[in-house]
């Protein structure tokens, strides 16, 4: 498998290198967000597990994405739900009380 992928970004260089590529901005902006996430090997989490991972109901975590208090998700390409840091989820969770009860935000 990972010689395949190998291939096809093989593939892609060469026709960068070349000029005849036909990848549009939007999609060059999709592709490197995408090779980005395995770079870097930040671990996403969904909404559900977000919100589960910090004790809250639904409705709460939706509300404190709606104050600023927990960062808006991130789209993932080739994903339609939003997508949360888990290294964002934990900062949250250390501080989850001051958070929920506004203080210190």
């Amino acid at each position: 498998m990972l010689q395949l992928i190998k291939k096809h970004l093989l593939r892609i260089v060469d026709d960068i290198d070349t000029g005849n590529t036909n990848i549009d901005e939007n999609e060059q902006v999709e592709l490197v967000e995408f090779l980005k996430k395995f770079n870097s090997r930040e671990k996403m989490l969904s909404k559900y597990q977000a919100y589960t991972y910090l004790n809250l109901r639904r409705a709460q975590f939706d509300n404190l994405v709606r104050e600023g208090k927990i960062p808006k998700g991130i789209k993932e390409a080739g994903f339609k739900e939003l997508m949360w840091k888990l290294s964002d989820i934990k900062k949250i969770a250390k501080d989850r009380n001051n958070i929920i009860n506004n203080k210190n935000v």
